[in-house]
C-alpha cells in the first residue's frame, strides 16, 4: 500500500494511520481510501459517483456514508470547509484535493481494490483446523449481520430505520407540538383549543388519561422542561390574533411575547395560570430554556439579527447571549444534561453551520453539515437534543435527520414524513412525534352575493363556510386568476408533492412536475397570462399552459418567486442568508438586484410604488429606488396576512371582523365589500366580482409513537 504526504500530514495506508509529527491516529480504512482517491487526482474533480464507485465498489452503504468520510478528513486535517486548504467542495458534483502531495511509494491500482492473486494462493496454504476456525468466524459475521439488519441502530441508540408506528392521540382537535416528561410517565402536548390558542396537556402513558394543565387557553409555543423537571417553559403571545400596526416602531405593536411558566406537579392536580417570567416584549421571542439560578435563555430578532438573549428572572436584565453578526441564527437547544448549546445558522454561502457553545457561551466547535440527498440550499432543520445531549433529532421539509455534534447528517428511514415535532424518549429507541397535514380549500365566490355553503353532510363530508372547488384533502392554496384569459391558477400536494395545478372548466389539471419534493410556497403569472413562474428547491422555472417547462439560472438560489409585473422582471425572495430578501430578477439581462427589505411574505409594484408586508402581518409602502428606503409609509389599517392590489386598489381581510374591505393605495379605507368567516378569510385574487380565497378545513396533525 502507498505512503504520501498531504502538507506535514503523512498519509499510511497500509496501517491506516495519518501521523502529523509525532502523533498517529487511526482512521477507517474506507475514509482513508477517499483520501487516497482524491490524491490519486490531486486538484481534478472527482464526482460523488466516482467516489463510491471506486471506494465502496458497489456494496450497499448509508446515504451519507461519502460526507460522513469528507467530514472527519477536514476534522483530522484541521481543514475548513468554508475556506478549505485541502479539500474542496463542489456542491452537487464531488470534491477536489487542492493540497499538494508528495508520494513516498508509488501508487498503484491495486490499493483500492481487493487483495492480489499472490494473497489468494496463500489462503490455500492453510490447514483444516484454520478453514474450521475462518468458517466459524464467517458463520458470526452473518449471524450479526442478519440479526442487525433486521432491527438497524444507528450509533448512540437510536434506530436508523423505524417501521412500526402508534397512535398516542385521535382528536378533532389538532397537537403542535409533544414532549416527553423527565420520568418518562407523562407526555405533555400542546392542544388547539379554538380561534388561535391552545392549552397544554399531560398524558399518562400507561393509563392514558388525559390532564389539563393550563386554567386559561393561550397562544404557547416551543414546551420545555427547566433542568430539574419541576416546571415547563413556553412563550405565550399576548394577542394572538392582533397583526396590525398603529405606527413603525416596536413598541406600537399591538401584541408582545412573554416567558412563561407552569408547575408542573401542581398542574397534575389542578389546572394552572401561567406564571409571567418576562417583561412582554414587542420583537417576537422563540424556544425559551430555563437554566440553572431563575436564568432563561432564548432566540429573539432584534436590529435585524436574530441572537440568543440572556433573561436573569432575578435582576430583571436582559443581555446576549451569544450572536453571529456574519450568520443568520435560526434555531438552537440547549442540554441541561450536558450543559450545551447547539446552535443552527445560515452563512453567507447557503450552508447550514452548527455551532456547540459550553455553558459560558464560548464556541467549542463549528461546522458545516454536509447537504445530502433530499436537501439543497434553502433547507434549514429544526433540531433538538436526545435526552442525554449526545446528538440532535432534526426535521427538514418535514423530514427526519440525525445530526451529530460534529455535523455529520444521517437520514432516518421512517413508514410516513409530514413530522411537525419529534423527541426521543430516555433509555429507549422509542420516538414521540406529532404527524399531519391540513386540509386547505379554494373558494370562488360572488362578492355581490353572500354567498354560503350548500353542500349537505352525509359519511364523510364536512360543513364548510363556502363550496370549494378542485375539493380533495390535501392542500390547495394561493388561486390566482389568469390574466387575459379565463383560467385559475393554483399550489396542490394532492399528488404528495407540492404541484401547479390548473382549473378549467370545471377541471383541475397537473400543470407542473416538481420532482424536488420540497414546497412551492409561490408563484407568479406572467404579464400575458401564458406562463407561470415558480421555484423548485431553489432554482427559478417558467412553465407555459402545455406543462414545458424551462430552468432559469439565477446568481443566487431562490427561494419564490412573489410578482410577475413586467415581461422580463420579477420580484423574488432570497436567502442572503437571512430569509426572504426581496430582490428584483432581471430575466433577459440575469441580474438581480437587492431591495434591503426583509422577511418578505408577498409585493405588488404600482405606479413605481412598492407594497409589501413583513412576517408579523405588517404593511408597507416605498419608492422602488433602493436609495431612498427613508419614506417607508407603514400602512396600519392592511392585514398583511390577507391583502392584495388589483387595479389601483388594496383589498385586505379584517382578522377579527373577518370583513374584506377596499382601501386606496395610500391606506385609507374606502368601503366594505363583504363578511368572510372565520375559516375562510385568506384572501388571494379578484376578477371583477369573482373573489379566490382559502378555506380550512381541519388540520389533521395527532401524536405518535415510532418504534422499530
Amino acid at each position: 500500500m502507498s505512503i504520501f504526504s498531504i502538507a506535514d500530514v503523512e498519509i499510511d495506508m497500509s496501517r491506516s494511520v495519518i501521523i502529523k509529527g509525532k502523533q498517529q491516529t487511526h482512521i477507517e480504512p474506507k475514509v482513508l481510501k477517499v483520501l487516497f482517491v482524491l490524491a490519486k487526482q490531486q486538484n481534478q474533480v472527482v464526482t460523488h459517483q466516482e467516489l463510491m464507485e471506486r471506494v465502496w465498489q458497489g456494496t450497499e452503504v448509508v446515504p451519507n456514508a461519502l460526507q460522513r468520510c469528507i467530514a472527519i478528513l477536514r476534522k483530522v486535517l484541521e481543514d475548513d470547509a468554508k475556506n478549505p486548504k485541502i479539500i474542496a467542495t463542489h456542491p452537487r458534483i464531488g470534491y477536489r484535493l487542492i493540497a499538494q502531495v508528495s508520494w513516498h511509494t508509488p501508487p498503484k491500482k491495486s490499493d483500492t481494490e481487493e487483495p492480489d492473486i499472490n494473497a489468494q494462493r496463500n489462503v490455500k496454504k492453510l490447514s483444516k483446523q484454520h478453514y474450521a476456525v475462518a468458517l466459524l468466524i464467517i458463520v458470526a459475521l452473518l449471524s450479526l449481520f442478519y440479526w442487525s439488519s433486521k432491527a438497524p441502530v444507528a450509533h448512540n441508540g437510536i434506530a436508523a430505520k423505524y417501521t412500526d408506528l402508534r397512535q398516542v392521540t385521535q382528536t378533532d382537535a389538532h397537537e403542535t407540538q409533544a414532549i416527553f416528561s423527565p420520568n418518562s410517565q407523562y407526555i405533555v402536548l400542546n392542544r388547539y383549543a379554538g380561534s388561535c390558542k391552545s392549552h397544554l396537556w399531560a398524558k399518562h402513558i400507561e393509563t392514558n388519561k388525559e390532564i389539563q394543565l393550563t386554567a386559561n387557553a393561550g397562544s404557547f409555543d416551543g414546551i420545555s422542561f427547566t433542568p430539574d423537571g419541576r416546571e415547563l417553559v413556553f412563550s405565550q403571545k399576548s394577542h394572538c390574533n392582533t397583526t396590525n400596526y398603529s405606527g413603525d416602531t416596536p413598541e406600537n405593536r399591538s401584541s408582545c411575547w412573554h416567558i412563561a411558566t407552569i408547575d408542573f406537579s401542581l398542574a397534575l392536580s389542578t389546572p394552572q395560570t401561567a406564571r409571567l417570567r418576562h417583561q412582554c416584549q414587542a420583537d417576537k421571542l422563540t424556544n425559551p430554556k430555563a437554566l440553572t439560578n431563575h436564568q432563561y435563555v432564548y432566540l429573539q430578532h432584534q436590529d435585524g439579527q436574530n441572537s440568543i438573549v440572556l433573561y436573569d428572572d432575578l435582576s430583571k436584565k436582559n443581555t446576549i447571549f451569544y450572536s453571529a453578526p456574519e450568520q443568520y441564527i435560526y434555531d438552537f437547544d440547549y442540554s441541561a444534561e450536558q450543559e450545551t448549546f447547539a446552535v443552527l445558522s445560515k452563512d453567507r454561502q447557503l450552508n447550514n453551520v452548527l455551532v456547540i457553545l459550553n455553558k459560558h457561551g464560548t464556541i467549542t466547535s463549528q461546522n458545516i453539515i454536509e447537504p445530502i440527498e433530499g436537501l439543497n440550499s434553502n433547507a434549514h432543520f429544526i433540531a433538538r437534543f436526545e435526552p442525554q445531549g449526545k446528538f440532535l433529532l432534526a426535521l427538514s421539509n418535514k423530514a427526519l435527520y440525525q445530526i451529530s455534534l460534529e455535523g455529520e447528517i444521517t437520514a432516518i428511514q421512517t413508514p410516513l414524513h409530514n413530522f411537525v415535532s419529534v423527541t426521543k424518549q430516555p433509555n429507549s429507541t422509542r420516538l414521540l412525534a406529532v404527524n399531519g397535514s391540513k386540509d386547505i380549500d379554494i373558494v370562488n365566490i360572488d362578492i355581490t352575493k353572500h354567498e354560503q355553503s350548500q353542500n349537505e353532510i352525509d359519511l364523510n363530508q364536512r360543513r364548510t363556510a363556502f363550496n370549494s372547488f378542485a375539493r380533495t384533502k390535501a392542500q390547495e392554496r394561493h388561486a390566482k386568476f389568469q390574466p387575459n384569459g379565463d383560467k385559475i391558477a393554483f399550489i396542490s400536494n394532492r399528488n404528495g408533492i407540492d404541484q401547479l395545478w390548473l382549473w378549467h372548466n370545471g377541471q383541475a389539471t397537473q400543470l407542473s412536475h416538481n420532482a424536488s419534493k420540497t414546497t412551492i410556497s409561490q408563484f407568479s403569472w406572467s404579464p400575458s397570462g401564458q406562463q407561470l413562474a415558480w421555484v423548485s428547491g431553489d432554482s427559478l422555472k417558467v412553465t407555459d399552459l402545455h406543462g414545458k417547462t424551462t430552468a432559469v439560472n439565477t446568481a443566487k438560489p431562490l427561494s419564490s418567486v412573489i410578482s410577475w409585473h413586467k415581461e422580463n422582471q420579477l420580484l423574488v425572495l432570497v436567502n442572503d442568508p437571512h430569509p426572504n430578501a426581496l430582490y428584483q430578477l432581471d430575466i433577459q439581462l440575469n441580474t438581480l438586484t437587492p431591495l434591503n427589505i426583509r422577511p418578505v411574505e408577498s409585493a405588488w409594484l404600482k405606479n413605481n410604488m412598492l407594497f409589501y408586508s413583513v412576517s408579523e402581518g405588517q404593511v408597507f409602502k416605498r419608492t422602488l429606488n433602493k436609495a431612498n428606503n427613508t419614506n417607508t409609509m407603514p400602512l396600519p389599517l392592511i392585514n398583511g396576512k390577507a391583502f392584495f392590489i388589483k387595479d389601483n386598489f388594496i383589498y385586505s381581510a379584517d382578522l377579527e371582523t373577518h370583513m374584506l374591505n377596499k382601501y386606496n393605495l395610500n391606506g385609507h379605507f374606502i368601503t366594505a365589500i363583504t363578511r368572510l368567516e372565520p375559516t375562510a378569510w385568506k384572501v388571494t385574487d379578484l376578477n371583477e366580482n369573482k373573489l379566490l380565497l382559502e378555506q380550512f378545513v381541519a388540520i389533521n396533525q395527532e401524536v405518535i409513537f415510532l418504534e422499530k
